[in-house]
């Protein structure tokens, strides 16, 4: 029975998708015996296994049975017996320790039905490539298994969850299944996971394998390009399998460049004793597709290098004038950043109101007639503009003034009354006198003053 906290495991492409990873994982760590020839067997004896016990927790449809249970314990027996006779004797630890936990995990695939143990035997699989990877006689030829486990694995937890979450869906609602589009789904999700992976690996700058150390040495070249450097300073292997010590002229070395190999060291790689067959002619096509793309591309580098030794040359002699054109540049942005600061901060509006309280409150330099009452009204909107009610333009005063009571009801009495005698001095009201100037300059300093008070 599965547990609640995780679901159970039906979905047949996450089993196809674990049943990848595990023997892309078990054909990493096989690939470090290639030159004994037992490449091809132990990948095939591997990918049974697993095939076939993926297939018997498939078949179980999300609850773990008798016939699970029983193929669990025949492979445990099998591994016990492999590990005595074969597995520790050959190749030592750690290397028998990774092969002893694929067969842990072939057991455990018999009984895997539940969405946690999918995720057990993902992290099982990632245990055995980094054991792989990071082996000395791991190159940059190991990419051909690394690339592939990566997609298998996004693959595998996309497909899963897309699955889950469409499940969910059909159940809540009632809908039918919809496995084209699903597969859609999982296919584009997978694609662009990768794509986004791949560029944030190119753009985010890596730390070299020689700056890195253990205490069994440098790590492997896998992952990355370039000629191996010799004098690694590696010892003589205990087995097979290579222990715990490292082989001398190997081929492989813990410092390897950075750069993309040249044809020459290609076809190097791909004549290494027991490389699979079409990974030798996909190599040496490699090496063929670089010599022609760089037999095509050598006019336009020579170009591209004249170019750059150009413009070097013209930075060097207009290296003044250049920095020059930086610093007033540089200064101009700033004085731009400064303006638009001060724009969102409203600073000239802040210092207009209080020029305008200043001439208009205090010293009464407001004019006579009309124009005071233009003037003090004028004063009213850019002292509400600051406090955010700005006065359309297509709004006139008595729709401005209702805006006003709405968000400022507060001073709706003083800016009424305001509005109304500004309304009467622009329209000629003949009541309209001095008196009227003077009231809303009284007017205008008290909601100048309620303003600042509320802040």
């Amino acid at each position: 029975m599965t547990s609640p906290a995780s679901p159970p495991l039906t979905y047949f492409p996450a089993y196809l998708g674990l049943f990848a990873a595990l023997a892309l994982a078990a054909a990493s760590n096989a690939f470090l015996d290639i030159q004994y020839g037992s490449f091809g067997t132990e990948v095939l004896l591997w990918t049974g296994l697993f095939g076939v016990t993926l297939m018997v927790g498939w078949r179980q449809h999300g609850e773990v049975t008798g016939t699970g249970k029983r193929w669990q314990r025949w492979i445990l027996a099998l591994g016990l017996l492999l590990s005595l006779v074969i597995f520790i004797p050959m190749w030592g630890f750690p290397r028998a320790g990774i092969a002893i936990l694929a067969m842990l995990q072939a057991a455990q695939n018999c009984v895997t039905v539940s969405r946690r143990l999918l995720h057990f035997g993902l992290m099982v699989s990632a245990i055995m490539v980094m054991f792989a990877a990071t082996h000395y006689r791991a190159d940059w030829t190991m990419l051909f298994y690394l690339v592939p486990y990566v997609t298998a694995v996004v693959f595998t937890l996309v497909a899963e969850q897309i699955n889950h979450r469409a499940h969910e869906l059909r159940r809540q609602s009632l809908a039918p299944a919809a496995a084209g589009g699903q597969g859609a789904a999982i296919a584009a999700a997978t694609a662009a996971i990768l794509l986004i992976g791949a560029l944030l690996y190119a753009l985010t700058p890596q730390a070299n394998w020689s700056d890195l150390h253990w205490r069994f040495g440098q790590p492997s070249a896998a992952g990355t390009l370039g000629p191996p450097e010799s004098g690694a300073g590696q010892g003589q292997p205990t087995g097979k399998g290579g222990g715990t010590t490292g082989e001398a002229g190997s081929g492989n070395a813990s410092r390897a460049g950075n750069g993309w190999p040249s044809p020459a060291e290609m076809r190097q790689a791909a004549q290494r004793p027991g490389m699979p067959e079409w990974q030798r002619d996909l190599i040496n096509g490699m090496a063929d597709a670089s010599e022609r793309v760089g037999l095509a591309l050598q006019p336009v580098t020579q170009d591209l290098e004249q170019l750059m030794q150009s413009l070097k040359d013209w930075l060097n002699k207009h290296r003044d004038t250049i920095a020059r054109s930086l610093i007033m540049l540089a200064i101009l942005a700033l004085l731009v950043a400064l303006w638009r600061l001060m724009r969102e901060a409203r600073t000239g509006t802040w210092l207009l109101t209080r020029f305008d309280y200043l001439r208009f409150g205090i010293l009464g330099m407001h004019g006579r007639g009309p124009r005071g009452a233009h003037h003090l009204y004028e004063a009213m909107e850019r002292l509400f503009a600051l406090h955010d009610t700005a006065r359309s333009r297509q709004t006139n005063t008595r729709e401005y003034q209702s805006q006003l009571s709405r968000h400022h009801g507060y001073v709706h009495q003083e800016t009424a009354e305001l509005t109304r005698l500004f309304e009467d001095a622009r329209y000629g009201c003949p009541a309209s006198g001095e008196p009227d100037r003077t009231r809303m300059r009284e007017l205008y300093q008290r909601i100048y003053q309620r303003l600042q008070s509320l802040g």
